[in-house]
């Protein structure tokens, strides 16, 4: 009578973050809000949400209020069993939520959005319909289900102050998506820890093996990229334009702050597949 080992599971080059761990969620979350911090797309949104008054830019929206923007859906994502990962000792990190994944999707974090922020979500939305669309019917994933969001938006905390309408999880009045959507992975966020010195090899380690897996299971990946400098970044891996999408034109400028003379230009973004 013969034993024998059972197969291991494949080691992988990034570390996965536990939904549990209060710091290293905390440490995402500075992360992602060090990195975003001159995002335009986020900008706008945040504006928009909170009537910020002028002058522009405005000193209101600082460092505390950017984390806000992120970190309610940034939990929920990790709580509903959303990939995030680092590699290089944090060096790089990024949020993935695969086909599998169950929970509302990070860009879906908002029940009640503001104009700019509903303008996106329906440009994204018939993106994905266009570029994503099932050929034979099958259920959607819970994502599918919701209007959409950007990549970098989440509109709650657990320390919301009262009258902070970014406390908001009523999502009765959601309609569902009209086009059901083919599995596939999504890309919420891909950043670099600037805090700390670059790791050669590290974005590699949290991008090659999710698209790999992508490759194999014949499932596109989709994400939104918000800079022109992140659009060469996902170039470089295989990713290719799919969309430009411009929210706001004529109400705000090209880094997100509202204009008074109707000619703002609007916030360009680029949606971005891998098939």
């Amino acid at each position: 009578m013969s034993s024998s080992t059972p197969p291991q599971p494949q080691s992988q080059p990034y570390t996965l973050i536990s939904p549990n761990s209060t710091a290293d969620l905390d440490r995402f979350m500075d992360i992602i809000t060090d990195s975003f911090a001159n995002t335009a797309l986020t900008t706008s949104f945040i504006v928009d949400n909170d009537n910020t008054p002028p002058p522009y830019p405005s000193p209101l929206i600082d460092a505390d209020r950017r984390r806000r923007h992120f970190a309610q859906g940034i939990l929920d994502s990790a709580a509903s069993n959303a990939e995030l990962v680092h590699a290089g000792d944090w060096s790089a990190i990024a949020l993935w939520e695969t086909p599998h994944y169950q929970g509302k999707a990070f860009i879906d974090s908002k029940s009640r959005p503001g104009i700019l922020l509903s303008e996106w979500r329906a440009k994204v939305k018939a993106a994905k319909e266009k570029h994503l669309a099932a050929t034979t019917p099958m259920p959607s994933r819970p994502s599918d289900s919701t209007p959409l969001i950007d990549v970098d938006s989440s509109e709650t905390t657990p320390n919301s102050t009262p009258g902070d309408s970014d406390n908001d999880n009523d999502t009765e009045n959601e309609p569902p998506s009209s086009l059901p959507l083919r599995p596939y992975y999504h890309l919420s966020f891909l950043a670099r820890n600037t805090a700390i010195p670059k790791v050669s090899g590290s974005i590699n380690a949290v991008m090659l093996p999710f698209l790999q897996r992508a490759k194999a299971e014949n499932a596109p990946a989709w994400l939104e990229a918000t800079t022109p400098q992140a659009v060469k970044i996902y170039e470089h891996f295989g990713f290719r334009i799919a969309e430009q999408i411009v929210v706001g034109k004529g109400k705000i400028d090209h880094e997100g702050w509202p204009t008074e003379d109707g000619k703002g230009e609007g916030v360009t973004a680029w949606a971005m597949i891998y098939d």
